[in-house]
């Protein structure tokens, strides 16, 4: 025996977009967030670190405008003279001041506040040489960075500072005649870059989870919409596929099976032979049943009726269950009829919604093959009518209530699965709803929803 072959083709896998739009979408904000934070936070620092330095090179040219620069960077006055130190310590004792060094234009420190540091010559310090070209430069840094020389002696204690280069013009001329470096550790300075970068990380992140949200919200919109119209195409494609077989199979076989019944039902009369009375009972039955099939085909995929037309329902119940009391009687099956003459009319034609009651009870009636009992009751609402019909047959497993109202999706032996649809089909033209709610062993329960008119019955 040759062993059977497998079919090895891999399926296609599913695209959830919720999904990969969440992981993507989020990734992407975080990191164009990130990116824009860090970006408007150093701008934000640069700009507060040159306003500062802005304002305090003005600070120093206001007091250099009452003294000589000329002759204190030049060597004229000694460091220990009391102008020389007179002119810089009105700078030393400016807020946050940490140190201040005064560079003559061939980079020796002619005065600073740390005496140590008078007579050195730092002619490497790429800064001072951009600030005796007449630039102001700033910086924000450690201390003891690689590369300076001057910070050695600096406090080890501080965290970060700010050093400025200024550059000293002369009273009557524009040439540099030195340079006033100082060191400040400037508290609301460091204060205000904080808040500004926490308030820049803030805003951005929380306007970047809010643009998440918004397209979160927008796209499973859509995603739904997607799958709603998905499913709404697969029934219009059954519907069409239904519509078809219908027309087809009606106008060929109604007039074959009507001739059948014909014959059957003249054989039938006057026959004393009770055994072919019983078969021809069974093909009048089964010719019966086969032209109930064609109807609910022809009934599914026509146009809805009057869209104004109302039903009295307890009429509707009534005729229904008449022409089911033989079947009911013949399975053991009580039927309990609880409408009252109270209820409103609804919208619905008559005879659609006899269609929709008839294949429920024919569906109740059918899980109870040895008896039980089906209620059918209803209540008025306050703008609709309320009508359940209940039986107390196998009842249904779960994993079969959903899809019972698809097309063609039956569960029962020598059903075409149009009835549950057919009937939330009608139901749905007057703007109502179906539901069933079951469990295995404890009955089945459909309930049906229909706007009530404002003509009574």
């Amino acid at each position: 025996m040759s062993p059977k072959l497998q079919d090895t083709t891999p399926e296609p896998a599913s695209f959830n977009l919720i999904r990969w739009f969440s992981l993507s979408a989020l990734l992407v904000i975080m990191l164009i967030s990130a990116v824009t934070s860090y970006l408007l936070s150093a701008f934000l620092e640069e700009h507060l670190l040159r306003r500062d330095a802005v304002v305090m090179q003005d600070f120093v040219e206001r007091i250099a405008r009452h003294h000589d620069p000329h002759g204190y960077f030049a060597y004229s006055y000694s460091p220990e003279g009391e102008t020389l130190n007179d002119f810089f310590n009105d700078i030393a004792h400016m807020p946050d001041v940490a140190r201040i060094n005064a560079y003559a234009t061939d980079g020796t420190i002619v005065w600073s506040s740390d005496v140590a540091m008078i007579g050195k010559k730092f002619a490497a310090n790429h800064e001072l040489s951009e600030a005796l070209q007449g630039q102001l430069v700033y910086e924000k840094g450690r201390l003891n960075k690689a590369g300076k020389q001057e910070h050695e002696t600096f406090s080890k204690q501080i965290d970060w500072f700010v050093e400025n280069y200024i550059p000293i013009r002369g009273t009557h001329s524009s040439e540099i005649e030195g340079v006033v470096e100082i060191y400040r550790l400037p508290v609301a300075l460091s204060h205000s870059i904080s808040e500004g970068r926490r308030l820049v990380w803030l805003t951005i992140s929380g306007g970047g989870m809010l643009l998440f949200l918004s397209l979160f919200w927008v796209v499973r919109q859509g995603h739904h919409l997607i799958r709603t119209q998905q499913n709404s195409l697969l029934t219009q494609a059954r519907l069409a596929t239904i519509g078809e077989m219908a027309s087809s199979v009606a106008h060929s076989i109604r007039n074959p099976i009507a001739s059948i019944r014909s014959s059957a039902e003249l054989s039938l009369d006057g026959l004393e032979n009770p055994e072919v009375s019983e078969s021809l009972e069974d093909i009048i039955a089964e010719v019966d049943r086969f032209d109930g099939w064609i109807r609910e085909l022809l009934t599914f995929t026509s146009e809805a009726g009057d869209p104004d037309a109302t039903a009295n329902i307890c009429e509707v119940v009534a005729q229904s269950l008449k022409s089911f009391d033989a079947h009911a009687a013949r399975r053991g099956v009580k039927v309990h009829n609880r409408l009252t003459d109270e209820l409103p009319a609804t919208h619905g034609e008559p005879t659609l919604l006899v269609q929709v009651l008839n294949s429920l009870i024919a569906n109740s009636l059918d899980a109870m093959p040895h008896g039980g009992e089906l209620v059918v009751d209803a209540v008025a609402g306050e703008h609709c009518v309320r009508l359940s019909v209940s039986d107390t047959g196998f009842g249904i497993p779960p994993d079969r209530l959903q899809g019972l109202f698809d097309p063609l999706v039956t569960h029962k032996n020598g059903g075409l699965g149009i009835g549950l649809a057919l009937a939330k089909q009608i139901i749905s033209r007057y703007s109502g709803r179906i539901d069933i709610s079951s469990a295995p062993g404890s009955g089945t329960t459909v309930a049906i929803e229909l706007p009530a008119s404002r003509e009574m019955s």
